[in-house]
């Protein structure tokens, strides 16, 4: 088949639309196409777009061979060849000789061929050498080391910069890098002073720039600087596959600082990077930093600390020591191979054993995991039966079912694993058909954090040999629930009521409540208290089963009154925590800590590690409503840590959230950003949960998204902020969503689009409307109808704009009327100004008309809005209406009025404190007599409210 072309040209075109980091399928589909061609110029450059491709999605030991082919046609000398494509084959040989160093697999005999093709191509084209010199000194040091490069080096900066230079830019990093690694770190600071100053820069700095500097920085005792400095940095870097050198610094001086917590952090982050490297380099140099790290973690007894990645298993540091170490020395040596030298293996051993550097202060919120005092964690229950050292093997089955039941009520997990792995391991010697061995099946399969199908299967099967086929369906039903199967109530429902006692027929519904729709849990359940009440005397099972359901339906009542001591722990400690939580709301702090303490005895009694974790987040909650920020962020961070490591994502995800909000209501924005992103790659283990944990998962990491994208907005990163909230509007609209998070998430998306795409924003704005409609949010409907006015505006002009006005009127006065009508109808309106709202309507529709040039229509609706603004308190927006309406009288032919109006309203705005409003009123005067050719008068205006100011 012939290719012509224009059809290379038309995939060339296409190739350079693509994102470059998603070039490479596009660009190798363009060579196969040029080379169909038989078009030499088309091979060439399709070839071009190649080898970029490679280097941008990390695959540079692929650039090569398309290279060679460069290079022959380069020194062919074609007629098509052009000055600029010269240029690019010049630059890539650059990239041929510093990134291809990366791969150990390209031989050292080929990187030398190529700097000295390089060499020769630079002379003959009349370049100057910097760039060949500079290549020159980074291959020398890279097989020799820096030490033993200084010539090399020196040769290179005595070099005049040429036109085929890296930008002022990136050369910082390389200069930084030698120095540092020759211990002259007053110099790496004086290089890297430029470059974070933004007297030089690129895309790719400061970051990469600082984090070669900063174990220098430290070295000079600069810790506050070093800390900001790697806060800033890191964040730049963490998501840049092409930077993980970089990452690699920051995580060697985490370790080297003695700030383990953080750069498990950071280490947690980056394990894909640790598996998947963009080069074996950056992949050596990061997993020689783990080391480093990790080694401190095992050295310091914590060798079982679980490391948690996004969708891995929890993996133990000491076992992911190994791993890495292994990884650092191995690839290091294929290197040294390569080199015929030591100069990598013994850099990487550098890094691995480099002594401590002064402590990096870094806050309260990453508390070393190595140092800190852990929480005490109970995990045996204070019953005496119940103890490490009784001795089970002596019970025989019943005795030991008895002991099972026992710790369904009065324990907690420990317990229960200590007891369902002894019967594991003792159940196939028991083969009598008895009910306590399907009693003990059926508590081995209960207990267990997931399905045990073998367990279920055996625990029915003996129960329907025993003439129980009520609690063989029971049992059945709870295997199902915990597979996440789709379970039918009625037929179930039928089977148990056919056959079971009173105390089967209420578990039965229980059960079911438990995944059901809200109506229908809502029947279920009190269907089965109504079961119970009518049994004269409850067995202990029957009691914890009353306990359960009243929290699920009246949790305010009186939930433990059927309980004796100690039993149903987790049901007492959810009782204690909402009065506690109760009690903060209404200010008694007191009374708070005294009823989490009580849970905290509750949870203890009880052995009950997952329990105490939970009283002690809601003991950091009680902390911020106490005002004590610093030791509320001490101990969530604290509780995170151990949740973690007991496989609580739910509670360390809440503690680390509640530590990311604190930080950015103190003004702590990056740090908050850093905890709430890396919180996000906390993921639960995944496993079936029922569907009221779900939904709160679901609101737990909109909560998340919500803040990261807040966060990203106000550090003026509106790519990242939009991301989020897109995630979060495809959480809130997925299946655990509901309307009224789906509604919040659309609002919060719109807003972000708003400025890039008025239409998209006027769209989502609407499908928020709906989902607040919906849900019957009306105080979220009437701020967003009243949120999407501009972007209507902008997207489909004035007249539907003040459509959209006029209904958000509309709405805010019928929902004023159905209230005064009915006030028990207010719901979460309850608190709503809406002689504020209307105020608010009326002035933005001034603003609109302003900024269609309609300044009439602007001025009759500013008619009273001056006087509306000061009857509700509000002075500023006063002020600031009289300004709308005084450039408007200019706008009109009014000018001698409207002067007079603004500068009343200078003067005012200025006696009140109200300097930006002043400053708007001065400045709008005296534009217009600028524009107005009155540039003297515009100058005397000026100067009369603000010109003793300068």
């Amino acid at each position: 088949m012939t290719v012509t072309r224009a059809e290379v040209q038309q995939l060339l075109d296409q190739v350079a639309l693509t994102p470059r980091f998603e070039r490479t399928a596009a660009a190798e589909e363009l060579v196969r196409v040029a080379d169909a061609s038989a078009d030499d110029e088309m091979r060439f450059r399709a070839r071009l777009e190649l080898v970029e491709s490679f280097f941008y999605a990390t695959a540079k030991h692929r650039m090569f061979a398309p290279f060679a082919y460069l290079v022959r046609c380069y020194d062919a000398e074609p007629d098509w060849l052009t000055d600029a494509d010269r240029h690019r084959v010049l630059w890539l040989h650059k990239w041929m000789v510093v990134d291809l160093l990366d791969h150990p697999e390209i031989s050292l005999a080929q990187l030398e061929s190529v700097l000295g093709g390089m060499r020769d191509r630079y002379v003959a084209a009349g370049e100057g050498l910097a760039p060949v010199l500079s290549c020159a000194y980074v291959l020398h040091a890279h097989v020799h080391g820096a030490a033993a490069s200084e010539a090399e080096y020196l040769e290179w900066r005595r070099a005049p910069r040429t036109r085929l230079s890296d930008c002022k830019g990136c050369e910082p990093d390389q200069r930084i890098s030698h120095l540092a690694e020759l211990g002259r770190h007053q110099e790496v600071v004086d290089e890297l002073g430029p470059v974070v100053r933004g007297e030089v820069g690129c895309s790719e700095q400061p970051q990469r720039a600082v984090a070669m500097a900063l174990a220098s920085i430290v070295e000079l005792g600069d810790v506050e600087t070093a800390a900001a400095s790697h806060r800033s940095a890191y964040r730049a870097s963490r998501r840049n596959p092409g930077e993980t050198a970089a990452v690699a610094r920051h995580l060697e001086v985490l370790a080297r600082t003695g700030n383990v917590s953080r750069g498990l952090d950071v280490l947690t982050e980056q394990l894909d990077a640790l598996d998947r490297p963009s080069t074996p380099m950056t992949g050596m140099q990061l997993a020689a930093a783990a080391t480093r790290l990790l080694r401190r973690v095992v050295e310091a007894g914590d060798g079982d600390l679980l490391v948690h990645g996004r969708g891995r298993e929890p993996e133990r540091a000491v076992d992911l020591l190994a791993r890495v170490e292994a990884q650092a020395l191995t690839t290091a040596r294929r290197f040294d191979e390569r080199n015929g030298t030591t100069t990598v293996g013994d850099g990487i051993r550098r890094w691995i054993s480099a002594p401590d550097l002064p402590t990096l202060p870094l806050g309260s919120t990453h508390p070393d995991r190595t140092t800190a005092r852990p929480l005490d964690l109970p995990r045996v229950p204070a019953h005496p039966a119940l103890q490490e050292d009784v001795d089970l093997d002596a019970l025989d089955v019943a005795a030991l079912a008895d002991l099972a039941a026992l710790a369904q009520r009065v324990a907690h997990r420990p317990t229960w694993g200590r007891l369902a792995a002894h019967w594991s391991a003792r159940r196939d010697t028991e083969t009598a058909v008895v009910r306590p061995r399907a009693d003990l099946d059926a508590f081995c399969a209960w207990s267990s954090p997931d399905p045990e199908p073998e367990l279920t299967r055996s625990a029915a099967q003996l129960y329907r040999q025993l003439g129980d086929e009520a609690e063989a369906v029971l049992v059945e039903l709870l295997g199902d629930l915990r597979a996440g199967l789709p379970i039918e109530p009625e037929p179930v429902l039928r089977a148990v009521d056919a056959t079971g006692t009173t105390s089967q027929r209420a578990l039965v519904r229980s059960r079911l409540a438990v995944d059901a729709p809200d109506d229908l849990a809502a029947r279920l359940r009190g269907e089965a208290l109504d079961l119970l009440a009518a049994v004269s005397e409850l067995t202990p099972h029957d009691r914890g089963l009353v306990a359960r359901l009243r929290l699920a339906t009246a949790p305010d009542g009186p939930v433990l009154e059927p309980l004796e001591d100690d039993e149903e722990p987790e049901v007492r400690v959810q009782v204690l925590g909402g009065r506690a939580g109760a009690g903060a709301n209404a200010g008694d702090l007191t009374g708070t800590f005294a009823l989490l303490d009580d849970a905290a005895t509750v949870a203890r009694r009880a052995g009950a590690p997952a329990l105490a974790l939970h009283v002690e987040a809601a003991r950091a909650r009680a902390f911020v409503a106490s005002g004590d920020h610093e030791r509320a962020e001490a101990h969530a961070m604290s509780v995170a840590a151990a949740a973690l490591d007991e496989d609580l994502a739910d509670v360390a995800i809440d503690c680390r959230t509640l530590v990311a909000q604190i930080m950015a209501r103190r003004g702590r924005e990056l740090e908050a950003i850093e905890l709430a992103e890396s919180t996000l790659g906390i993921v639960p283990r995944d496993r079936v949960v029922p569907r009221r944990q779900r939904r709160y998962r679901t609101e737990q990491r909109l909560s998340l998204l919500d803040l990261a994208s807040r966060l990203s907005s106000a550090m003026a990163e509106p790519d990242r902020a939009g991301a989020l909230a897109r995630e979060a509007v495809e959480l809130a609209t997925g299946p655990d969503g509901t309307a009224a998070l789906a509604c919040h998430a659309l609002h919060r998306l719109a807003g972000l689009r708003e400025s890039v795409d008025a239409v998209e924003a006027t769209r989502i704005y609407a499908e928020a409307l709906d989902a607040a409609i919906v849900s019957g949010l009306d105080a979220a409907a009437l701020v967003i109808r009243r949120d999407r006015i501009w972007a209507r505006f902008d997207a489909d002009g004035l007249d539907a704009a003040l459509a959209d006005l006029q209904s958000a009127r509309t709405a805010n006065d019928v929902a004023q009327a159905r209230i005064l009508a009915d006030p028990s109808a207010a719901g979460d309106l309850e608190t709503w100004d809406f002689p504020w709202e209307d105020a608010t309507l009326r002035t933005l529709s001034a603003q609109l008309l302003r900024q269609a040039d309609e300044y009439q229509r602007a001025l009759d609706e500013l008619e009273g809005l001056p006087e509306a603004w000061q009857a509700l308190g509000d002075g500023a927006r006063a002020l600031d209406s009289e300004t709308l309406r005084g450039i408007a009288l200019l706008e009109v032919g009014r000018d001698e009025e409207g002067l007079a109006l603004l500068d009343d309203v200078a003067v005012r705005a200025r006696a009140a404190g109200a300097t930006q409003v002043g400053s708007h009123a001065a400045g709008s005067a005296a534009t217009w007599l600028d524009q107005a050719g009155r540039p003297d008068e515009a100058q005397a205006f000026w100067e009369r409210h603000f010109g003793d100011d300068g």
